[in-house]
């Protein structure tokens, strides 16, 4: 009987290791997948928004990356759209969009994220009026994600910092 005891306690305790091993492997397959869907959405978001802004693409391409509220919330899109931007009397014929994830955090139960993103367009292509296309700023953003129908989208970008553009 003692014997038994002993290869049961033995069976038990690998097991309960198993699957502890294997839930922590799940949930940081769950967290990486995750991350990378939202480092995609905000990389290809911020572009997209940046095309809208400065080649008169249309807002409709936003939906795919932002909730609708955020839009009609963003000062930069809206004064795009009412034609007072800085890039309203330029031809922006492309640009180098870089965008930096500093941080990312969701569980991976969880409908929201939050990360931290640094965003840069160091070169911008294009003519304009005065002569000179004026630069993108720079900057470091909070960016929160909610998930709509098994879908990332951009619920709020936050501006934490101005920074050099390189």
């Amino acid at each position: 009987m003692r014997y038994l005891r002993r290869l049961i306690w033995f069976i038990a305790s690998r097991l309960l290791v198993i699957l502890l091993v294997l839930g922590l492997l799940t949930v940081a397959f769950y967290f990486s997948m995750n991350a990378t869907n939202i480092y995609i959405i905000i990389k290809d978001g911020m572009a997209r928004r940046a095309q809208v802004i400065m080649m008169d693409e249309p807002v409709s391409q936003l939906d795919n990356y932002f909730s609708s509220s955020w839009i009609a919330r963003d000062d930069w899109l809206q004064s795009a759209l009412n034609n007072v931007d800085p890039y309203r009397d330029c031809t922006v014929t492309g640009f180098d969009h870089r965008v930096s994830l500093q941080r990312v955090w969701c569980w991976p139960w969880d409908d929201t994220a939050s990360a931290v993103v640094t965003e840069r367009i160091p070169a911008i292509d294009g003519k304009a009026a005065s002569g000179t296309v004026p630069d993108w700023p720079a900057g470091k953003y909070n960016v929160i994600l909610t998930k709509e129908n098994g879908n990332w989208k951009i619920k709020d970008i936050t501006l934490l910092e101005w920074i050099q553009n390189d």
